[in-house]
């Protein structure tokens, strides 16, 4: 099945927090207009990645079990002043989001 061309932004912001949830468990999640993700405990760099690629296998997982194949996202690792964040950049996404 081909990639999809748009995703509605809630459908987007449901599938993110079910992948992080999945992955995080309750982790403290992070959205807002261009990263979604969560706040990550200290760790070693390939520790964190490896939880940034889970969540957005999960993402995938997530959007294929709602209608929507063919979502991929590229992970994520920001490092903020207090706050290590894993996910997802939208404007990454392989898929446009509809605002």
């Amino acid at each position: 099945m081909p990639a999809p061309k748009s995703i509605p932004a809630a459908d987007l912001a449901t599938f993110a927090q079910l992948a992080v949830k999945k992955v995080a468990g309750t982790g403290r999640i992070v959205k807002g207009p261009i990263i979604w993700g969560y706040v990550l405990a200290e760790g070693k760099i390939a520790q964190q990645l490896e939880q940034a690629r889970a969540v957005t296998t999960e993402l995938a997982a997530a959007a294929k079990a709602g209608g929507i194949a063919g979502l991929k996202a590229e992970p994520s690792v920001i490092y903020k002043p207090g706050k290590i964040l894993a996910g997802f950049i939208d404007r990454e996404l392989n898929t446009i989001i509809e605002r």
